[in-house]
């Protein structure tokens, strides 16, 4: 960096020196921003039944990248090398003071995120303290690889941000997995949810958390 001001520097006095010669021109140039990255929710938001009403208990609602817990990579839009289409998806949440049963179970959240194609996003979700109901989010979020049957699906949580590339046309998938959609990616959430106050039976509560996402 600093030999490259040592020769404008030089160009500068030579062209001082011989003023005759001088010159000015006005260039423009045309600078182009990136498309603005937003978060939306889909059709399916994150739920978890099954709550008991005391504080302390808690239940969990598996969200992860492969195996039980994983959406599977139609679902994800995602042209993977295991061709996971379908994936083994839980809805029973777990834990010694949850109701576990299926009928209680619950639902991944799925969210999408939009940017500009082929860009790097960071992405991290943030718990919720405080009020009735406490949640701490975990799951994955798609990381397309910007050629054919590459894309994996990266775990997140609060203390495990991700970085990802979204979808641009050069990502496909040929066996039988999910289609990325250019300027795309999904993040799939499951949560640990932990009883701050005591609940009344029969409720529903609703509980706010924050997935970031920046370039």
């Amino acid at each position: 960096m600093n030999h490259k001001i040592k020769i404008v520097s030089a160009v500068t006095a030579s062209l001082l020196s011989c003023s005759s010669f001088a010159t000015q021109e006005t260039l423009t140039g045309t600078f182009t921003t990136l498309q603005a990255v937003s978060i939306l929710p889909t059709a399916t938001e994150l739920v978890i039944n099954g709550m008991q009403l005391q504080a302390t208990n808690a239940c969990t609602l598996a969200a992860t990248d492969t195996g039980n817990g994983y959406l599977g990579d139609v679902v994800m839009r995602l042209g993977s090398a295991e061709a996971n289409a379908v994936g083994s998806a839980t809805t029973t949440t777990t834990g010694a003071t949850c109701v576990t049963s299926t009928s209680a179970g619950g639902i991944i959240g799925l969210y999408e995120i939009t940017g500009a194609p082929g860009a790097t996003v960071n992405v991290t979700v943030v718990d919720t303290v405080g009020g009735d109901i406490e949640v701490a989010p975990t799951g994955c979020v798609g990381d397309y690889d910007g050629g054919a049957n590459g894309d994996d699906c990266d775990l997140i949580d609060s203390a495990t941000p991700a970085s990802v590339r979204l979808a641009d046309p050069s990502d496909t998938g040929g066996l039988g997995e999910g289609t990325p959609i250019s300027g795309t990616t999904l993040v799939a959430l499951g949560a640990v949810a932990t009883v701050n106050n005591t609940l009344t039976a029969g409720n529903s509560y609703p509980v706010t958390f924050e997935i970031n996402v920046t370039y």
